[in-house]
């Protein structure tokens, strides 16, 4: 998830006014003071509606003060803080305040528990100033892993030299310090930064679309309606928001329970139509005229102003995405359609998922595509084209001669308008129901829908998925008259502090609030509609670690009642704010997770030199976790997953350096840097989990050391067909080793019990681990299977007695007999090798 910068934690949503206050239960309201204060009376404060008093009960603290912002402040916030008692990703939390020990460096000290926990450095009191993995301005979290209770560790920060160190991830260049000072403990303060105002009576729905408002002394603010949409009168269970089409007819339906009216804005020019109030806050109209595409609009009267949104419901849109455009999607089908079965099975572990993005695939002219359908829906959804003057295929046929069985695409929801025009990775979304306008080639607002639905077909007919990319997490932009959200119902779809500030939970502006139950409603919805309508094959979800776990149950049951081999994973992190779905989350919900353990154990660091298999270093208990799926396979070799398939195996994507700029760092020769991708993509596709590959990694893609292009332009993310001829030994070695995999059920079980059962480490010793399969236990033809994994230089290795069959040695991999060995034997150094019988 890198789309923009970071921006500050706090987003202001007003300056000089006074902040608003909320109806979170029919009956409280919570105020923010308008500084650090004691309690209030009950006598000093004073809640109105339309102008008359109520009677209030009682006023209750709210939030405690938080301590005053330091500048030179450095604090360690995560999940470190919950383990050392302080309050979780507090970038101004005592608990893990580091002491200055000389110009721009500092050290912090703790006794931890056992556990997997996880932080980041922040300055100044606020998430303005955040570091996280590999010292990166609003990085990925680190991850710290004790194994013991009772564990001391030593934090390092030096922001000279640009690093961040701690004695479990760095035991080599941070010592572990033998006793720790006992922690003060934090001093708590009488001083609130808000109440909660407890009324004598529960309001109805229809007061509270009255001018609500509360006065503490002399101030008096507006109060909006946050949590008490939470309660079940407001909530709306139909799946008919937006447009349902008829013949002769339209029906128009928007949520928005704090509007005394709404109007529907329809036609151009548009006519005004007074709309209804119905159940649960939903207003409705029918329009009885024969459908065909129209823009319209609603207009809200809430709170005592005029606001104007497009429909968060809307499946097409303008271009600038402000309007949406009646459309009936029954019409929108391509020639080819419903799209072609798939041939898979729905077991996570039978996938090998492809992420690319739809224009970097064909924007180059040695892709073959006519110029007129580079980088675009059409372009990829084109059979038959080669690189120029060669039969080296291109495109969809050569992600169909790869053999994998998903593609990833990166965001095709339609994203922030203010980058429509440019390159971008699209991870902003702007309207989730609309596939983005750019990539298609006509210029109709239901052009994007044919096209794209003609690219799901076109996958689909050579034994592709199309997996979304989602970001559900965020939107842009998430305030103001240019987000229908916040316009439908002002303050509730993001998550914010008592203040009103919209929390930048991602990294890039906002959070939605998914544990709402008519927000999840609407992810809901959104997941179910691309599923029925498009057919897709599956989500990944952006920064996953957002969203509640309750959230993703109900989501993957959605999902699944109507495609039950959908495929759904994502990442188990954050864009700096609480991890609510971290790695283990996922259990039982047969969803997966990128699995970083993995990463990290087979590339090392992220955009620096660092040890990892790929470049010589062993971790023998990593190697064992992931080449077993990441399961608990045995003592000191478990992880996160309860079964394989919860596992997103994998050592580069579109974040951070690709996999042959990140192993250029540390190999110098061609030869070195083939033989460490070939290490790193015999581990992504041999082991047992999910496995997932970086597009165009196979075939020796560069971004010329840019670790985050996700505006970089055509010139730098683009396919260079031209390169394939020189790594076409390389891409036939990663399409072998998916033959393999796609034919041996041996190398993709679905079930722990299976993995424990049927998979065994033999020999480990420094620099080789072996791993013997029982294939005939799982119907596999190849009966007996050895992995052997050497990260040294050329030995000699005995192998178990009789002949054997070699499936992979050195530049070398196919689903058959590439020669046979016995005996004693040389096995090849820094690879890995698939024997046979």
């Amino acid at each position: 998830m890198t789309s923009l910068l970071a921006a500050a934690l706090l987003v202001s949503t007003q300056s000089a006014s006074l902040p608003p206050a909320f109806l979170d239960s029919p009956s409280r309201v919570t105020v923010a003071l308008e500084s650090a204060g004691a309690l209030p009376s009950v006598s000093g404060v004073t809640v109105t509606l339309d102008g008359n008093p109520l009677v209030i009960n009682s006023v209750a603290p709210g939030t405690p003060a938080a301590r005053p912002r330091d500048p030179n402040r450095v604090v360690l916030p995560g999940s470190i803080q919950r383990a050392l008692g302080g309050n979780e990703w507090d970038p101004n939390g005592a608990v893990t305040e580091m002491t200055k020990t000389a110009d721009g460096q500092y050290r912090f000290e703790a006794t931890f528990p056992a556990g997997a926990w996880e932080y980041k450095v922040a300055k100044g009191g606020s998430w303005d100033q955040n570091w996280g993995r590999d010292f990166i301005s609003g990085g990925p979290n680190i991850p710290l892993v004790v194994a013991r209770d009772g564990t001391n560790v030593r934090f390092l920060v030096n922001f000279n030299e640009g690093w961040v160190r701690d004695s479990i991830n760095h035991p080599d260049f941070v010592d572990t310090p033998t006793t720790v000072a006992a922690r003060q403990p934090e001093q708590s303060s009488d001083l609130l930064d808000s109440v909660v105002i407890t009324l004598n009576e529960s309001l109805t729905a229809k007061a509270m679309t009255g001018d609500l408002r509360v006065s503490i002394g002399d101030e008096t603010r507006r109060i909006y309606l946050r949590d008490v949409l939470n309660d079940g009168q407001f909530l709306y269970p139909r799946e008919d928001l937006g447009v349902t089409i008829r013949p002769q007819s339209m029906t128009f339906k928007v949520w928005s329970p704090p509007s005394k009216s709404a109007t529907l804005l329809y036609g151009n020019p548009p006519r005004r139509i007074p709309m209804t109030r119905g159940t649960a806050g939903v207003w409705y109209v029918t329009v009885n005229e024969v459908p065909k595409w129209q823009p319209y609009r609603f207009e809200f009267n809430s709170y005592g102003e005029r606001r104007i949104a497009s429909d968060i419901y809307g499946k097409a849109s303008t271009k600038d995405s402000m309007t949406s455009v009646v459309v009936d999607v029954s019409r929108t089908n391509p020639e080819v359609w419903p799209p072609k079965p798939l041939p898979f099975s729905g077991k996570a572990t039978d996938a090998v998922i492809y992420e690319f993005h739809v224009r970097d695939l064909t924007a180059s002219p040695s892709s073959g595509v006519p110029e007129h359908l580079r980088g675009k829906y059409l372009g990829l959804a084109l059979s038959g084209t080669t690189l120029p003057g060669t039969d080296i295929p291109t495109g969809l046929d050569y992600l169909k001669s790869l053999g994998i069985t998903h593609a990833h695409l990166l965001p095709v929801h339609d994203f922030n308008p203010d980058h429509s025009n440019d390159y971008n990775w699209g991870y902003e979304t702007t309207q989730f129901n609309v596939p983005e306008e750019q990539y298609a080639v006509g210029t109709h607002p239901t052009d994007p829908i044919i096209e794209f639905k003609t690219v799901v077909a076109s996958l689909a007919r050579n034994g592709i998925g199309t997996v979304m990319d989602v970001v559900y997490n965020h939107s842009v932009p998430s305030q103001g008259e240019r987000s229908a959200f916040w316009q439908s119902v002002p303050y509730f779809y993001f998550r914010t502090n008592d203040r009103g500030e919209v929390l930048n939970e991602s990294g890039v502006g906002n959070a939605l609030a998914d544990e709402r139950p008519m927000v999840r409603k609407f992810i809901r919805d959104s997941l179910v509609y691309w599923t029925k309508e498009y057919q897709v094959a599956g989500f990944r979800f952006d920064l996953l670690g957002m969203h509640t776990p309750e959230s993703v149950a109900d989501w993957a049951r959605a999902v699944r009642a109507v495609n039950p081999d959908a495929l759904i994973y994502g990442e188990p992190w954050t864009g700096g704010g609480p991890l609510r779905f971290p790695k283990g989350s996922q259990v039982g919900l047969n969803v997966g997770v990128f699995n970083d353990h993995f990463r990290g154990t087979v590339r090392g660091n992220l955009d620096e030199p660092g040890p990892g298999l790929m470049n010589g270093s062993f971790d023998e208990n990593g190697l064992k976790r992931a080449l077993s799926g990441s399961i608990d396979y045995a003592e000191g070799v478990k992880d996160f997953a309860a079964q394989p398939g919860e596992s997103v195996n994998y050592v580069s994507a579109h974040d951070n350096l690709t996999l042959m700029d990140r192993i250029g760092l540390e190999a110098d020769s061609y030869d070195q840097r083939m033989a460490a991708a070939r290490l790193a993509f015999s581990t992504v596709l041999l082991s047992q989990g999910v496995p997932f590959i970086e597009g165009g990694s196979e075939m020796g893609r560069t971004k010329g050391g840019n670790h985050n292009s996700y505006n970089g332009g055509d010139l730098i993310n683009q396919y260079n067909w031209e390169a394939a001829p020189r790594f076409a030994d390389m891409t036939n070695f990663v399409r072998g080793l998916i033959d393999i995999r796609r034919a041996h059920p041996a190398f993709r079980m679905s079930d722990a019990e299976q993995i424990r059962q049927n998979l065994r480490f033999p020999v480990a010793e420094p620099g080789l681990l072996v791993v013997r399969i029982d294939g005939a236990s799982v119907g596999d033809s190849w009966r007996e299977i050895l992995i052997l994994i050497n990260s040294g230089e050329v030995r000699e290795f005995g192998l178990p007695e009789g002949s054997w069959s070699i499936a992979v040695m050195n530049d070398l991999a196919r689903n058959g007999s590439i020669g046979s060995a016995n005996g004693r034997w040389e096995l090849p150094g820094h690879s890995a090798t698939v024997l046979y019988r």
